[in-house]
Parts: structure tokens; C-alpha cells; sequence
């Protein structure tokens, strides 16, 4: 169920500039409208019936972007991969079974014409992410690193979140702090490269604020990423309980048929005793 790499996997040779807008605009008025309206508000017919409110493209901000935290537009990259590969806890579908690559960056062209912030400006950097593995020192600090930067406050000391967190994003919806352990619930890709990009550039419009300071972005970029091995490490001890508990429960049934068998087959041995 996880979702793919967001952006962090470069098309070659493809940027949103590749895209044709008239194309991108009948595209749009064919698959995206009845979400997102024909204006690109947010505000078309299905939207009341969705879990989160279809993005507004007039804004020019994406919830997953992976520019750095300086730059407000999101990438092609990004904008490409959110059509493509979908955002399927938030309501929005995969479209790479029926667009072609062609369209979908058309489609990328026609959603940035809805904003001024895109108006002649060039694709924006992708966030550098630092190139260091995984171990177990870097899964302990990120433990330290996780209360230092009050991810429990929201997502709770195991990272299961804190129902009691009253939490609304910018268009007023009640919104909930995501559980950790179900990275299959997230609404964007569940890779370390791109769970680094939202602990970095934060997730807008919702309450998910960044973790940047560029004063201290030599310390702060390892202690990100450490937090990060931290969050998957849970996601990870909270599958393998799942699995156990998963094992338990089918140790039981297979229990309870050999002894369903064991009662069938004595009750049979007693009848035929007694006929004798």
C-alpha cells in the first residue's frame, strides 16, 4: 500500500515546460474539474463529498513538495507524481492507468496557470537530503530528536497520534494527527528521502509545521533525517506486533478446529460404545 517516491525520482528529460496547456485544460475539464472546480478553487460538485478539501490550485501551494523549505512552488516533479500516483487517503485518485505521460504534464502546465506564484518562474531546486544510511546510533538519536522537536505533542509518544489533539487545517476542517505505525494511511509516499522532505518543508495548510532553520542547517539536516529513521523504526516494531498477533490469532483457530475435531470424533467413539 505504500505509495511511490514523491519527486524524489526524477523523470529524465521531462519537465512541466514539456506540457502543452490546451491540452492540459481539456484534460482537465474531463477528469478534474467535478473535484477541483473549473476554476481550479477547490470548490467542485464532489468536493463536499471528499475526506479533505480538493487542493486549491489558485493558492499554488501543495501539501507535498520537495523544493527546499525558502521556496514556496512545489516542483513539476511533484505536481507530476500528486496526478500521477494519486493521493488516495485524501480522495485523490492514481491517473497513470488513463492519462498517458504526455497529458499528465499537460495537466501539470494547465494546474500552475491557476496561480501567479508560477508566472515565469523556473522549476525550483530539489532539497538536498543528506546521503547517510540508516543504523542503529541514528535511530537512537532520532528517538531524542523526535521529543526535541515535540513530534509527540501531535503524534504521541509512540507515534500512534493523540486523539485528544484538536487540530483544523487552513480551511477549517477538523483534521487528525497522523498515526505513525500505518504508514499505509499517509497521504503521500512512505520512502526516508520523501518523509525527509515533510519533516523539513512541513505539510501546508495543514497544522504540520516545518523543521528549518537555515543558521543551523549543518546540525538540523542529520537531526531530521534521524528522526526519520526514528518514525519508520516504529512503523516497523508496530508491524512486526501486527504480524505477531496475526500468527497468535491463527495458532488459535487452528487450535480450536483440532479440538472442534477431537470433540467430533470422541462423541462418535461414545455413540458407537454404546450401541454395542
Amino acid at each position: 500500500m505504500f505509495i511511490v517516491l514523491w519527486a524524489l525520482l526524477p523523470i529524465p528529460g521531462h519537465t512541466g515546460q514539456d506540457g502543452s496547456l490546451d491540452e492540459g485544460k481539456l484534460v482537465y475539464m474531463e477528469r478534474c474539474f467535478q473535484c477541483h472546480g473549473p476554476e481550479g478553487k477547490g470548490d467542485g460538485t464532489a468536493a463536499e463529498f471528499l475526506p479533505r478539501k480538493p487542493r486549491d490550485f489558485t493558492s499554488g501551494m501543495y501539501k507535498l513538495k520537495s523544493s527546499p523549505p525558502d521556496v514556496m512552488r512545489a516542483r513539476d516533479e511533484d505536481i507530476f507524481m500528486a496526478i500521477s500516483e494519486g493521493l488516495l487517503s485524501n480522495g485523490m485518485p492514481s491517473w497513470k492507468s488513463s492519462l498517458s505521460e504526455s497529458q499528465i504534464w499537460s495537466l501539470v502546465v494547465y494546474v500552475k496557470s491557476f496561480s501567479d506564484l508560477y508566472d515565469g518562474e523556473q522549476n525550483p531546486p530539489a532539497l538536498k537530503i543528506p546521503n547517510t544510511p540508516r543504523t542503529a546510533d541514528t535511530v537512537r538519536w532520532g528517538r531524542k530528536a523526535y521529543f526535541d522537536l515535540k513530534c509527540d505533542d501531535c503524534h504521541g509518544v509512540n507515534g500512534t497520534g493523540n486523539p485528544e489533539k484538536k487540530l483544523k487545517d487552513d480551511y477549517g476542517r477538523k483534521i487528525y494527527p497522523r498515526n505513525l505505525t500505518k504508514p499505509w494511511t499517509f497521504i503521500g509516499p512512505y520512502t526516508r528521502e520523501a518523509l525527509y522532505t515533510r519533516v523539513t518543508n512541513g505539510i501546508p495548510a495543514t497544522p504540520m509545521p516545518p523543521h528549518y532553520d537555515p543558521k543551523k542547517e549543518a546540525e538540523l539536516s542529520q537531526q531530521r533525517m534521524d528522526t526519520v529513521d526514528y518514525i519508520m523504526s516504529l512503523a516497523e516494531q508496530a508491524e512486526k506486533e501486527r504480524q505477531r498477533k496475526r500468527l497468535l490469532i491463527a495458532a488459535l483457530a487452528v487450535a480450536a478446529l483440532f479440538f472442534g475435531i477431537w470433540l467430533w470424533m470422541g462423541k462418535g467413539s461414545r455413540e458407537q460404545d454404546q450401541e454395542a
